[in-house]
């Protein structure tokens, strides 16, 4: 016993440390990986035993041994059972019995949906949005957090509104489309393309509905106690083991007219053992670890969807959307542009026909969506235009339409700084003949402060027009107080220098003198001084002359000149190549 004992316990140590070879194990051979889950448990019975039989009185050593065992076979169930026992009520005093309504319930008057679980903030979402538009409900307050201390709860209530009360401007939903896709009835019988473009008609028709006789407004949030209807939502997830999903619908007076749960619940298990499990994750292995043995206790669906289930019990039907909502939004958004005196309920059309598109717009709505982009009425698009093209893609149509929105004063700097990344990311050589509104972008502190990344299309202007729009900035840079402030204007001025090359070398001189200032406006880190390096060197400053500084030692400086001269050969033929196209 002494010797396997020995090998037990070594086993167990690296298993135990590197439990992935367990996993290895099953992946390629499934007995080792079993032989190596199971020796943790051997070695700690084996060793429990060999402890124990010391102690017994018996003759015989075989007698001894096999009193110790049984003895641990007793230690290993008594040891257990508080643990289990304690799950066990846990488990049970958390099971409530599921209520289904003979027909569907009629929700009226002020409604409370509780999320005590969600971490985002309240929002009136497709079901929000659901439950408000049923004929009897006044409001619906949305409550989210509560459970932990550290997410506090937090309430916020809507109710839909007749414009003539108010014709201002009101709320849109939180992504009113996404009621066909979690809609389980709807998901069901409902083709994937389908449901995408039937999601679209239903956002189109909202923004119709909104902009016309109705909108979507925030009144006074109700406590439980006031709440004609309560709808508790618990989606809890302790662990990939412990669940609780479940949907709750309680009257004015308390009575639960509904409820479904999920409940999962690991307990331990009759025996001690060590119990094994492996996660997959990018790869076919992620991750794995011993753990004290344990069942699963289940109860309800695993399919149950807490939302959906609200819809269900309330016999919500998803209308069919007209699918020419869209074309009607878009007839509107045209015809709103062109009216002078479109009210500001009106214009939210031009917001929402932005919104329509996700990184999907065609060509054939290029033209609109630029006019939207230009018309300085429309505000407030930041979240809606970052989603209708990324910076990488843009179409050259938006050419003039972002310049126009960088100019607005009331354009956010996060906004200004995504437009000018879109500009810089058009073909070389579409500003060649920039427009009176590029030219102020350029000329203006002001405006380029926020849009430093468009001087990169300066190099369109040639270097005689280039360089002095580009020696300013220069100078208005290293005015900027912090490096943070300032990093994007001087990244888009060294582009422009980069790709002007020789022609641009008359400014070599003004640019060593601020790469050697200590500190240097430049510059934050060793990477940004290698890439002005570079632009030197492409500017038609010799490798060799580059300027290093005094802590920098002549062999650090030989591999970084040459390291900037094997970048400027790739770069040369990576130009030649696309003027040769």
């Amino acid at each position: 016993m002494k010797y396997a004992l020995w090998i037990l316990g070594i086993l167990t140590a690296v298993v135990m440390a590197c439990p992935q070879l367990v996993a290895i194990g099953y992946f390629f051979l499934i007995v080792p990986g079993l032989i190596l889950t199971i020796v943790p448990t051997v070695f700690v019975y084996l060793a429990g035993t060999a402890a124990i039989s010391r102690f017994m009185p018996c003759n015989s050593k075989t007698a001894a041994n096999a009193a110790g065992f049984a003895s641990m076979l007793v230690l290993g169930w008594v040891v257990m059972q508080p643990f289990r026992v304690a799950a066990l009520n846990d488990y049970e005093a958390s099971l409530e019995p599921d209520v289904t309504p003979n027909a569907p319930i009629q929700l009226h008057g002020r409604v409370l949906i509780e999320s005590p679980d969600a971490f985002e903030e309240p929002r009136c979402d497709h079901v929000c949005l659901a439950v408000l538009d049923s004929p009897q409900v006044d409001s619906v307050t949305v409550a989210t957090g509560g459970r932990k201390e550290k997410r506090p709860r937090k309430s916020v209530a809507y109710q839909l509104q007749p414009a003539e009360i108010d014709p201002s401007p009101g709320l849109f939903p939180y992504e009113p489309g996404r009621i066909v896709y979690e809609h389980r009835p709807q998901v069901k019988a409902v083709q994937s393309r389908q449901r995408k473009e039937m999601g679209k008609a239903i956002e189109a028709g909202w923004a119709l509905r909104l902009a016309d006789n109705e909108r979507l407004r925030l009144t006074n949030p109700v406590a439980s106690s006031e709440a004609d209807w309560i709808v508790r939502i618990d989606d809890l997830n302790q662990n990939a083991k412990t669940k609780l999903h479940r949907i709750t619908i309680s009257d004015a007076t308390g009575t639960v007219r509904f409820r479904k749960t999920y409940r999962s619940q690991p307990i331990p298990s009759s025996m001690f053992h060590f119990g094994f499990e492996a996660f997959s994750g990018g790869g076919p292995i992620s991750g794995a670890s011993f753990h004290i043995g344990r069942e699963i206790r289940t109860s309800g669906s695993i399919s149950l969807h807490p939302e959906s289930e609200l819809l269900v019990a309330t016999g919500f039907q998803v209308r069919q959307p007209d699918l020419q909502n869209f074309k009607r939004l878009r007839r509107e958004t045209v015809a709103v542009l062109n009216d002078a005196k479109s009210s500001a309920a009106r214009l939210e059309l031009a917001r929402r026909f932005l919104g329509m598109f996700f990184f999907d717009a065609k060509e054939p709505d290029y033209k609109l969506i630029a006019n939207v982009i230009a018309d300085e009425r429309v505000r407030n698009i930041d979240e809606q235009l970052m989603n209708v093209f990324s910076t990488k893609n843009t179409p050259v149509a938006m050419r003039d339409a972002y310049a126009e929105r960088i100019t607005m004063n009331h354009t956010s700097p996060k906004l200004r700084r995504w437009l000018a990344e879109g500009l810089t990311a058009l073909p070389a050589g579409t500003f060649k003949a920039p427009s009176p509104t590029h030219l102020d972008i350029w000329r203006n502190p002001e405006r380029y402060k926020d849009a430093g990344p468009f001087f990169e299309r300066t190099a369109d202007l040639g270097a005689t027009k280039a360089l002095p729009l580009l020696r300013t900035a220069v100078k208005e840079a290293v005015e900027i107080r912090t490096w943070k402030e300032r990093r994007s204007l001087i990244a888009g001025v060294r582009e422009a220098l980069v790709e002007l090359g020789p022609s641009a070398s008359e400014a070599v001189p003004e640019l060593c003198e601020l790469f050697l200032r200590r500190p240097s406006p430049l510059m934050n880190n060793s990477g940004d001084a290698d890439d002005w390096r570079f632009a030197l060197a492409r500017m038609g400053m010799d490798v060799n002359e580059l300027p290093f500084f005094p802590t920098q030692s002549p062999d650090t400086a030989r591999r970084i000149s040459g390291k900037i001269a094997k970048r400027l050969q790739r770069y040369e033929q990576e130009f030649l190549a696309k003027a040769n196209r």
